[in-house]
């Protein structure tokens, strides 16, 4: 029992030197938390209950201290300090990037909003939009078509009659049938099929010929050049000499059967000096020149038509691609604002440390070790009876566990533990 009293007392007496360098001063008094635990436990004879209140109040105590300490305070905390710093740079970066986007989708709502507008504006101010378009261009179309239409079908019965009449029809019936029906025919087309499928076809497809002539008339009157113009009056001379050519040989049958033994041959200065002929050639030439008019006329109104539908087309085109960017700037803002409330969560809570102390733990646990240190070695020097010793420490060290899990100091990994201000 001596030997072992005096291994502690050799133990007591070599801390004591080493401890010196972990003093603490409070209030101008100098002491070691190895001598206070020796003193408090020689004291309260190592009673256990009493050693949970001394280990309660050393870590109060301590706390306390390390609460009013600034500077040790501003130390731990720098950490935090510097993260909040670097969270509230990611924070400004997300907030920067919200606003463009933000920015980004208003400015998109408002060119869809003005596309709508444009798309409902055109119908009724075209010439606002669109260049070189007449302000109903539709209802003049319509009114042009329901022109256009009778002339093309006289056309129609014009030329399948004349140049029937010009190329293939037998006048011997003529004193049966009257001087009328030598040019327009009712059965014009049929007996020309009658005759063959190569003059009925022929018949069949002159008045188009004619309407093409009229179609290139209208494309060369878009290329406003001196070129176009003599193309378009070549046009016309063929047209003119075509009727005339017809007006010609319809005059020239009807002259050659009703002349006599005395009448002379026929020729250009007969068929001029005859009514008829120039008839013929106005009857077709004129309501030529008028269809083409008119169907120039169409067109054109036609092409505006379709000015303003590629405009209205173009506009929700861009309507579409519009909220299609839309709904990609919602996603990625939807995860900005999720990133900056993450964020924000993290620097309130850094700030809740900031504001609050931080313990640091492994400091304490040096001191605590020092005082449990000294309260054992008291409770071994003040009592001989080994039972009675064993019995103290054994419960002494059941309080000390007690006591580290119940302030959560087991984990000495634990650089130190944060006390989080609640103000926030």
């Amino acid at each position: 029992m001596e030997a072992l009293k005096k291994i502690f007392i050799t133990k007591k007496e070599e801390p004591v030197n080493k401890v010196e360098i972990i003093s603490e001063d409070k209030k101008g008094h100098k002491f070691t938390f190895f001598e206070s635990g020796y003193g408090s436990s020689k004291q309260a004879s190592g009673n256990h209950k009493v050693f949970r209140a001394c280990l309660n109040d050393v870590y109060m105590d301590y706390k306390s201290k390390c609460a009013d300490d600034d500077k040790l305070q501003n130390k731990l905390k720098e950490p935090h300090i510097q993260e909040k710093g670097r969270e509230g740079i990611e924070l400004k970066k997300r907030q920067t990037v919200k606003g463009i986007l933000e920015e980004e989708i208003k400015k998109d709502e408002e060119e869809i909003e003005e596309c709508k507008n444009q798309i409902i504006d055109v119908k009724e101010d075209p010439e606002k939009y669109v260049e070189d378009v007449d302000k109903k261009p539709k209802a003049q179309f319509y009114i042009g078509l329901i022109v256009l239409i009778p002339i093309t079908l006289y056309l129609l019965v014009f030329y399948i009659s004349a140049s029937y009449s010009g190329f293939f029809k037998d006048f011997e019936s003529i004193s049966s049938l009257g001087v009328k029906n030598t040019i327009f025919s009712a059965d014009a087309l049929t007996s020309a099929f009658n005759d063959g499928v190569m003059e009925g076809v022929f018949v069949l497809t002159i008045p188009f010929a004619f309407m093409g002539l009229g179609y290139l008339i209208h494309m060369f009157q878009k290329h406003k050049s001196w070129v176009s113009y003599v193309k378009i009056g070549v046009l016309f001379v063929i047209t003119f000499i075509f009727d005339a050519i017809l007006a010609y040989l319809i005059e020239m049958k009807i002259y050659e059967f009703n002349k006599t033994p005395d009448s002379p041959d026929f020729n250009l200065s007969i068929a001029f000096s005859k009514v008829e002929f120039w008839g013929i050639i106005f009857a077709g030439f004129v309501v030529y020149i008028i269809w083409g008019l008119v169907f120039d006329f169409i067109m054109k109104e036609y092409e505006n038509i379709d000015k303003i539908k590629a405009f209205i087309r173009g506009k929700r085109e861009t309507i579409e691609n519009l909220k299609k960017s839309i709904i990609e700037a919602v996603e990625k803002l939807n995860g900005i604002k999720k990133d900056i409330s993450g964020i924000e969560a993290r620097i309130t809570d850094l700030q809740s440390t900031i504001d609050g102390f931080v313990f640091p733990n492994k400091r304490y646990l040096t001191y605590h070790a020092e005082y449990v240190k000294g309260w054992y070695l008291a409770v071994t020097d003040n009592f001989d009876n080994l039972k009675r010793r064993n019995e103290l420490l054994s419960e002494c060290e059941t309080i000390e566990k007690e006591h580290l899990s119940k302030y959560d100091l087991t984990n000495e990994n634990t650089e130190g533990i944060i006390y989080k201000s609640q103000l926030n």
